[in-house]
């Protein structure tokens, strides 16, 4: 049986890089390598593939907020996170939003594909340096180190907005991006200031950096 994989990373070196060497490896075939993660959507609903790379660090839509579109519309398509930082807070979001591993890129490729290869059986994945910032839940299954932070309590449109706004976007700038009308993101960023009892939107994007949550 064949594997099909999506790769979504911005950086078209990088791609051309994981495309050489998905064409050595038996049973495994790119069936698309795209730049940012709507594209990313897109392709899944198209291709149905069983496993997406997705970089997580990619201009336009935000990729973390974007897994559970993919499995919306390709619900049988894993998603392996990407990222040049190991941070808690994306860990995280990534977990919640359904990822079924977290790869560093610092990682050799020999290891990535070996990572998407478990995906592939039904099995999570992790970088080294993600397992060691994350504890066992009680299935024996990784789990948040720390699932009591002011961000567990955060719906994923409202960590997406958050994410956003740390950027230094506007409501109009995110409706764009989100496929949102204004006052729809207008009533999200006030969930998000009640959530986090912040009042004002110059906190909100010092709180957001303070998070990690910018790059």
């Amino acid at each position: 049986m064949t594997t099909t994989l999506v790769i979504a990373d911005d950086h078209e070196i990088l791609r051309d890089s994981f495309l050489g060497h998905a064409a050595t490896k038996a049973g495994l075939k790119v069936v698309a390598s795209v730049g940012d993660a709507q594209a990313a959507v897109n392709v899944c609903q198209h291709f149905r593939p069983h496993l997406l790379l997705l970089d997580i660090e990619m201009p336009g839509r935000d990729a973390l907020a974007s897994i559970p579109d993919v499995h919306a519309v390709s619900p049988a398509t894993s998603v392996v996170v990407l990222s040049a930082y190991c941070r808690d807070a994306y860990i995280q979001m990534a977990i919640r939003s359904g990822a079924a591993g977290y790869l560093v890129k610092s990682d050799p490729p020999s290891a990535i594909f070996e990572a998407l290869a478990r995906v592939a059986k039904g099995e999570p994945a992790y970088s080294k340096a993600v397992l060691s910032r994350m504890s066992v839940g009680s299935e024996g299954r990784p789990g948040e180190r720390s699932p009591s932070t002011r961000l567990s309590d955060l719906a994923p449109r409202e960590l997406e907005v958050l994410r956003y706004i740390g950027r230094g976007m506007n409501n109009d700038q995110m409706a764009k991006v989100m496929s949102l009308s204004k006052r729809t993101v207008e009533r999200h960023v006030a969930r998000l200031m009640d959530s986090l009892a912040i009042r004002q939107r110059a906190g909100l994007q010092i709180f957001a950096s303070e998070q990690g949550l910018t790059v």
